[in-house]
């Protein structure tokens, strides 16, 4: 029972009604609640008159619903193809309204329940693709991501390509059992022409090439019937997975710091997470699955290799890990193929073997094969003279270069090149200041000094150095020069580096 009003409520309730006629009129005026107003008007048998009815619109839909609901029950169309067919008809209205009418008079798809499928330890594996839109140097664009999953322990492996091709099919597949050293019994694929497709009832296409692989493997192919979806569950909701946990809010330098950046997310993420359904780790499970997955064939099992993607710097080398391993000097710039082995990598440049190389022990090594420095040295045959002009920059450049012998070895003849460029860009004594402030950070590299040159703080810099290149910078490198030379004698020469450095990438 609620609180009574009070004689004076009550009066006020009278006359406020008497004003506005209306419930919400006298509640809005005495500031009584619509639920108590309405009470005590019934009760002193006040005539209350209720809210008029809504007339509801006529729609530009009414005319052609019976046609609609033919269409869509039906003939099973879509509200697209519906709004095409009732536009014949005249038909003149918009088509948000007509699909929001066919949704409502769909009928609904009963879903079948379905037990859970089982899937006994070294079994099966899914395997599929799916396009990302990922950041790869800066610019947006589609890679294929392929992906291969374990079914009882959920272990995944993606690796990411620029096409879904047969070569690429392999490739993954390939890489896949190189780091697990083991294949399943089967492996599960969607209808795709570099593996197998349905060609007519009970009968299957599987691609020739691809079938011998998987004979060499030893593992067999299923290609599953077309709408089978929640058959091939396992790996397809990874791919979302994927794009939310990795992708989504990255960037990459190239196509292999995205590969490279992938392994260390399934590493230290995918793998080791407890996995929702299982509620246990993939790598956990995958420990209990490895005695029933077949070893590979011994044959392959030496010989088999990851392969990636690396770029020819301008020091002739490509970056493995923390470590970088020379190639031939003519290919600088090229993209090389590096298969990776059990204990050795090979290079390989439009599929031709370049070298191989045994694998540094230690970290932040260079390693140039003597064939290699042989050629560079007959590439870069003016290294005395180069060593003469950086000299004349001053004292500065002595200590500097000491540094760079220590630190770069063979490939100093680059570095000093490319400062006695920015000698003749900047001038002398800006390079000079550069070379002493480098020096103090024993940062002994041509990019250390670009990025001191421009105001930039080095990477790695001291710890317990406070020295901060002030705003105006420029005047502050001037302060560091002990003496000043004129570099003119040596301009041709260094016109001449530099297009034999533009050469030299080709």
């Amino acid at each position: 029972m609620g609180k009574r009003l009070s004689e004076d409520d009550i009066k006020s309730i009278r006359e406020a009604f008497k004003q506005t006629g209306t419930i919400r009129g006298v509640s809005r005026k005495t500031g009584i609640r619509r639920k108590t107003v309405r009470k005590y008007l019934e009760s002193m048998g006040c005539p209350v008159v209720n809210a008029p009815a809504v007339k509801k619109r006529p729609s530009k839909l009414d005319p052609y619903k019976p046609k609609i609901g033919y269409l869509v029950r039906e003939k099973k169309l879509t509200a697209i193809r519906v709004f095409e067919e009732i536009q014949q008809l005249g038909y003149d209205g918009g088509y948000t309204i007509l699909k929001e009418y066919v949704r409502l008079i769909r009928p609904k798809n009963k879903k079948i329940p379905r037990p859970p499928i089982d899937h006994p330890p070294g079994y099966e594996a899914q395997m599929d693709w799916s396009p990302h839109n990922v950041i790869i140097g800066g610019k947006a664009q589609v890679v294929q991501t392929g992906s291969i999953v374990l079914c009882f322990s959920r272990w995944l492996f993606i690796r990411h390509f620029v096409d879904q091709t047969l070569e690429s099919v392999i490739r993954l597949h390939e890489q896949a059992f190189a780091e697990l050293g083991a294949v399943p019994e089967i492996i599960t694929y969607d209808n795709m022409t570099t593996v197998g497709r349905h060609v007519g009832p009970g009968e299957i296409w599987i691609n020739p090439t691809f079938k011998r692989f998987a004979q060499k493997y030893g593992f067999k192919i299923v290609i599953l019937r077309p709408g089978a979806k929640e058959r091939h569950g396992k790996v397809e909701r990874h791919f979302h997975y994927i794009e939310n946990n990795f992708l989504a809010g990255r960037e990459f330098d190239d196509l292999a710091d995205l590969n490279d950046r992938a392994d260390q997310w399934r590493y230290n993420k995918a793998n080791v997470r407890v996995h929702g359904t299982l509620r246990q780790r993939p790598v956990d499970m995958l420990v209990r699955e490895m005695p029933y997955l077949s070893a590979l064939p011994a044959s392959l099992s030496e010989a088999i290799y990851k392969e990636v993607d690396r770029l020819v710097h301008l020091d002739f080398c490509i970056a493995i890990d923390t470590n970088r391993y020379s190639v031939s000097p003519c290919l600088v710039g090229e993209t090389a193929k590096v298969r990776l082995y059990k204990d050795h990598l090979e290079i390989w440049v439009k599929n031709k073997f370049d070298c191989k190389h045994e694998y540094e022990n230690g970290r932040h090594q260079r390693k140039v094969l003597p064939e290699h420095q042989e050629i560079y040295k007959k590439m870069t045959g003016q290294r005395q003279l180069l060593e003469e002009a950086f000299l004349l920059l001053g004292e500065p450049s002595k200590i500097f270069y000491e540094g760079l012998l220590k630190q770069r070895k063979g490939a100093a003849g680059y570095h000093l090149s490319r400062i006695l460029q920015y000698a003749d860009r900047h001038g002398a004594d800006v390079v000079a200041g550069a070379l002493a402030h480098a020096a103090k950070y024993n940062a002994y590299s041509a990019d250390a000094v670009f990025r001191i040159i421009n105001g930039k703080e080095l990477k790695g810099k001291a710890k317990n150095s406070a020295v901060r290149a002030p705003k105006n910078y420029r005047q502050w490198l001037r302060s560091y020069v002990v003496e000043k030379q004129k570099l003119d004698r040596y301009d041709k020469l260094v016109e001449k580096e530099d297009k034999d450095d533009s050469n030299f990438g080709r």
